[in-house]
């Protein structure tokens, strides 16, 4: 079975460089998610916070 799927992986993707390049690109987009989801939930725990301390220090 593991042969079958290094064929179709070679069909999909091409060479070993194609394929760096596509895990490359795919570990580049998870940790944008990932810090993305970071700064949504820092939002979601501290929002009102960071909008009190925002109002604070503009008023200054």
């Amino acid at each position: 079975m593991s042969n079958w799927f290094d064929r179709k992986a070679e069909d999909w993707f091409g060479t070993p460089e194609k394929k760096m390049r596509l895990l490359q690109w795919l570990v580049y987009v998870t940790n944008l998610y990932i810090i993305f989801g970071i700064f949504v939930l820092i939002w979601i725990l501290y929002g009102e916070y960071i909008m009190q301390a925002w109002n604070h220090f503009m008023k200054m």
